[in-house]
């Protein structure tokens, strides 16, 4: 069952009007009216004032970049490889992409690809 919402008006105009026994109720506990007064407050002396702070240098973290080789990929439609070429062939990409179009039916497109770079062996010297 809900309640009713109570009238923040009505019993702010209760409270006004019943002044005197409030008060009745602070002042059971005895005391005069000098002890319940605020004692002044002690200040602080002040003392040598500090010097601003001194900035912070922040070490930014250095982004390592891996190394990328770009290539030429064919795909078909779900962005699978059918065959990757070197960047300076793409010559060869674009026949092997009219081949496959041709012999097989489905979508098939040419993109350009990013690869980690593996840099290759080198060779054992022997001597």
């Amino acid at each position: 069952m809900a309640t009713r919402t109570l009238s923040r008006r009505a019993l702010r105009d209760q409270y006004d009007a019943e002044p005197d026994e409030r008060e009745e109720d602070v002042d059971d506990g005895g005391g005069d009216a000098a002890d319940e007064s605020p004692k002044p407050r002690a200040r602080k002396t002040a003392a040598k004032p500090k010097a601003p702070a001194k900035p912070r240098a922040r070490k930014k973290a250095v982004k390592v970049l891996e190394r990328t080789v770009a290539r030429w990929a064919v795909c078909d439609n779900g962005a699978k490889r059918v065959a990757v070429f070197e960047y300076k062939d793409r010559a060869g990409a674009d026949a092997k992409l009219a081949d496959v179009r041709a012999r097989k039916p489905g979508t098939y497109y040419l993109a350009l690809v990013k690869d980690p770079y593996d840099p290759p062996a080198e060779p054992a010297v022997t001597a």
